[in-house]
């Protein structure tokens, strides 16, 4: 193959701004990079955010190629790379970047995939995996059989977490909307109708008293019913701004929102009378400061996956022409599994 084919936006937008583009000649990897050949790119709802200009974190400008996490073969080495990672299947997170038939990245950032773990099971670590994982292990501190709430536990990060929580032996409740109850009961969680009546008080309720932490990622009213529905010693775990992303407030509101964390409730390591905190997870901030952790967690997370310790749900595998469509139904809620794009399928 000469060229390939790339989805790309030259402008923030609807999912209309997705299109197809046909490259004429390979990209060559530099030193210390290597070129994947992909074969799944996880679509999520961060990548609508990213498509849409509103990821405050980030920077790269337009065009835009989408695609958060991916997971591929390694067909070239620069120089400084081991010709040893030729030929083998590795997962990573460029943020930006994955809609495409092939990638380039840096060596020291990916993540091996053993042997066995198909790319599409794969690619539900780079994001969403190690994002619940390091939110439960590394966040808080659980015991088996504490309670935990799931904030919208139908969505990916949310389903993750109570797979997750579940293979640590915590009680789950997961609260989402009524069609989305039943997915979450089977995934093992009490589910909660997030509409229902004084929501706090059911949490605490199916909880035996109040939770151990709180995963959130709606924002300050969200977090706010989560506070409340906290234990003694609990902390809440915010790690997202959806509602003002799905709102019409810029991006920059999303900040004010997370000044809310040490504005209305206590800070991390500053305990209420009760003993509650809060504290803020970014996967991508973490990464950057802590990256022997992300390799740590995401080398771990495969290796259940290898194991068949836990077994993610099967995902719904599009084509990369399909990538336009696949932001429409996550903006309409239409899926309830994670949809991957197999650009070389």
């Amino acid at each position: 193959m000469s060229g390939y084919q790339r989805i790309i936006a030259r402008s923030f937008g609807g999912p209309e701004v997705l299109e197809i583009e046909d490259m004429a000649a390979l990209p060559e990897p530099g030193e210390g990079e290597v070129r994947l050949r992909v074969e799944a790119a996880g679509v999520g709802f961060t990548d609508t955010i990213l498509r849409r200009g509103r990821y405050v974190a980030y920077k790269g400008g337009l065009p835009l190629i989408p695609g958060y996490d991916s997971v591929g073969i390694v067909e070239a080495v620069g120089a400084g790379v081991s010709e040893s990672w030729m030929g083998k299947r590795v997962a990573d997170m460029p943020v930006s970047g994955s809609y495409s038939q092939v990638l380039i990245r840096p060596a020291e950032t990916l993540v091996p995939v053993p042997g066995g773990v198909a790319p599409e099971a794969a690619v539900e670590v780079p994001l969403m995996w190690v994002t619940a994982w390091q939110m439960l292990t590394r966040c808080v501190d659980l015991s088996a059989g504490d309670a935990v709430l799931v904030v919208g536990a139908s969505g990916s990060t949310g389903r993750a977490l109570v797979q997750l929580s579940r293979h640590l032996g915590l009680r789950v409740v997961g609260t989402a909307s009524a069609g989305k109850l039943d997915l979450v009961k089977s995934l093992g969680a009490d589910p909660i109708d997030y509409r229902s009546d004084d929501l706090a008080n059911a949490i605490r309720q199916a909880s035996g008293g109040g939770v151990a932490a709180a995963f959130d990622a709606i924002s300050a009213e969200s977090w706010q019913t989560s506070w409340d529905s906290l234990a003694k010693g609990g902390r809440l775990v915010a790690y997202g701004f959806q509602e003002f992303i799905d709102g019409e407030k810029p991006a920059e509101e999303a900040m004010k929102s997370q000044k809310l964390l040490t504005v209305e409730w206590p800070a991390q390591g500053q305990r209420d009378g009760t003993g509650r905190d809060t504290v803020f997870y970014n996967i991508q901030e973490r990464r950057e400061s802590h990256p022997e952790d992300y390799m740590e967690d995401a080398k771990h997370l495969l290796g259940l996956i290898a194991s068949g310790k836990v077994v993610p749900p099967p995902a719904e595998t599009l084509p990369l022409s399909a990538a336009a469509e696949a932001h429409r139904r996550i903006a309409s809620g239409d899926s309830e599994r994670r949809m991957v794009l197999q650009p070389n399928g």
